[in-house]
């Protein structure tokens, strides 16, 4: 691992972690304000929450024996001295990995059970069932240990024929797996479903996360992998090997898995060290790496930038021999560039647009309103400057023209108390579109469709009606928030004319990355259901396997969607009424102070110093504020 790639990941956490106290500085600014509202409140932490928990996830894809494990022990874990993953030939991971590391937890490896595939939970549910995993412990000080238990990933079980077909593990229609067939009518089969691996390593702490996805037939068998998980990967890996180029399988896990779906992907053109030829120069040697470097970036069409060059092995060697030189041959520093200088940068600039979205808005409003209140209290400060000394009658009608412009005021705001409750109750019909009970309904009537009929063309039947109808369930709720904004800012327009509050702008509630998540489901479904493969053989229960994977894609599209929602709600009526609370507050703070003063004369220096004292006040925080603004900037 080179210090560049450690330093940036180091560097992406700190930011994380500066962003998040920042944000719960400012939670804890408003709270001092005495104006901020529990929901408001709420959405920061969360926003701070997220932030801390935020993870950086790097997928290595690739079919079986394209040294992608060795890769991932060479970019991560030469640090040991030796192989952290089984890497061997013949001996490498038979089921999807992923590496993180959760300080909650102790060191351990954790396995499931392959027959969980005849479950109905999802891989996302097992996950939080952990009665369900086998589970090793790991000893970080010990690698010897740390390697003998993470063999287990290489584990393999012998199982019927008929149920590795049922399972989606095995097809005797395939003549490239006929020949694993044993004469017991056996076939052998990943003995583990996935593992996780929770390991203290410094990328893991910093909040990386590792996918080893080994194979298409994994690939195939868990939709969950490829509706889900390697599409919301940041970045991933194609590994391809020097000495087979792009194979009828490599091709088809691109073009099926990759391409289409991944943030950032790049190729990796691995094992390069197999046309290291001693009777050639190293020019013409590298000639022939270009060659094949070029002829893949040709089939996968993709620019030649995007193709990397690489020996795994070489690079592993290189670094726990501590050679430069080998090392710089084996191109493993071009990756390293990449993952630090390109997807790490490009996973911070997401964040900061996150924060952005969530926390700017509200602080430019915060700085707002802490500039009308300033400007407030100064002009009252002025006021009461020239009212000292005179008589009560000059005071009198300073406080009945005060009086008539909070009478004013209090009829703009019960008017708009009634544009809110009208407000509040389209906003329940909006989440009503949204609703888990919505969704429930959605999807038991997809379902419906499907019963019965568990073939590829009542596979795209149920989930067509099923995306459309959450497709027009989004539409509703859209079109209801853009008939809510209208009164809205006709609202926002008379507090501005009428009584001078800041002007206020609300966003546009916008669904549109939802309703595009349905349709990539709606195109794999047709993809899938195109595949020779599956149109010709009896597979049931991996078009059961299949549906259940794109209902939880699914469901996760609409749950995001609905907090959308709910999230824009707040933001569009929370501060409206914020202000109106804040501005009520200072009128009859005036109007009661020009009563004591009229009562007691004596008081109008009182109310002064008072009055100066918020307004150095007021300065500090502003100066407060502006010191957290550049925190989230930073």
């Amino acid at each position: 691992m080179s210090i560049h790639l450690e330093q940036e990941v180091s560097d992406f956490s700190e930011r994380r972690l500066r962003l998040a106290g920042a944000i719960t500085d400012y939670s804890n600014w408003l709270d001092k304000q005495h104006g901020i509202d529990a929901e408001r409140s709420l959405r920061l932490t969360d926003a701070a929450a997220s932030l801390r928990q935020d993870k950086l996830v790097v997928a290595f894809v690739a079919e079986f024996s394209r040294g992608k494990t060795e890769l991932i022990n060479a970019l991560f874990f030469a640090d040991h001295g030796q192989r952290l993953l089984p890497s061997d030939a013949g001996r490498t991971t038979m089921c999807p990995t992923e590496l993180f590391f959760n300080p909650g937890e102790a060191p351990a490896l954790s396995l499931l059970p392959i027959e969980t595939r005849r479950r109905e939970e999802s891989l996302t549910t097992l996950k939080h069932m952990p009665v369900e995993w086998c589970r090793v412990s790991l000893d970080p000080t010990d690698p010897r240990q740390m390697q003998q238990c993470l063999q287990k990933l290489t584990e393999t079980r012998p199982m019927p024929a008929v149920e590795a077909i049922e399972l989606g593990l095995w097809s005797g229609e395939d003549a490239s797996e006929r020949h694993q067939l044993q004469a017991d009518g056996t076939v052998e089969v990943p003995a583990w479903r996935y593992a996780m691996v929770n390991y203290p390593h410094p990328l893991l702490q910093a909040g990386l996360i590792i996918l080893d996805t080994p194979g298409l037939n994994a690939l195939g068998a868990e939709p969950e992998l490829t509706l889900s998980v390697i599409p919301s990967a940041h970045a991933v890996m194609y590994l391809l090997a020097t000495d087979t180029g792009v194979t009828r399988s490599d091709l088809e896990i691109w073009q099926k898995h990759v391409h289409r779906h991944a943030n950032y992907h790049v190729a990796v053109l691995n094992k390069i060290d197999m046309l290291w030829d001693e009777l050639k120069s190293d020019a013409e040697v590298q000639a022939a790496i270009e060659r094949q470097a070029e002829e893949t970036a040709r089939v996968l069409k993709l620019p030649r930038s995007r193709v990397f060059t690489v020996s795994a092995q070489k690079a592993l060697v290189a670094t726990i021999k501590q050679d430069a030189a080998l090392r710089i041959r084996s191109g493993i520093e071009s990756l390293e560039y990449l993952l630090a200088h390109q997807v790490i940068p490009s996973r911070r600039d997401m964040l900061h647009h996150a924060v952005s979205r969530e926390v700017m808005g509200s602080l430019e409003e915060s700085r707002s309103d802490l500039d009308a209140r300033l400007k407030r209290s100064s002009e009252e400060l002025v006021q009461l400057t020239q009212l000292s000394g005179k008589n009560r009658e000059l005071i009198e009608q300073t406080r009945a023209t005060l009086q008539q412009e909070k009478d004013s005021y209090d009829a703009t705001a019960v008017h708009f108390r009634i544009t809110r409750k009208m407000l509040q109750g389209q906003g329940e019909q909006l989440m009503a579109n949204l609703s888990d009970a919505t969704l429930d309904e959605i999807c038991t009537s997809g379902r419906a469709v499907m019963e019965g009929s568990w073939t590829t063309h009542g596979l795209t039947h149920g989930i067509r009606q099923m995306s459309e109808q959450m497709n027009d369930r989004l539409l509703q709720a859209t079109k209801m928030a853009d008939s809510m904004l209208e009164s809205l800012e006709r609202a926002y327009v008379r507090f501005h004319r009428d009584h001078h509050l800041p002007k206020m702008q609300v966003p546009r509630l916008d669904l549109g990355a939802y309703r595009h998540r349905l349709k990539i489901l709606m195109q794999e479904t047709d993809a899938f259901c195109r595949d020779p493969a599956n149109l010709l053989l009896e597979k049931n229960f991996m078009i059961r396997r299949f549906y259940g994977g794109l209902v939880e894609a699914a469901r996760k599209a609409f749950s995001l969607a609905r907090t959308e929602a709910e999230r824009w709600l707040r933001i569009a009526l929370d501060p409206v009424m914020t202000r109106i609370r804040e501005h009520k507050q200072y009128l009859d703070t005036r109007l009661s102070s020009l009563q004591r003063i009229l009562e007691n004369m004596g008081t109008l220096h009182n109310r002064m110093a008072q009055i100066k004292q918020e307004v150095s006040d007021m300065r500090h925080d502003k100066v407060a504020l502006s010191r957290i603004a550049a925190q989230l900037v930073a």
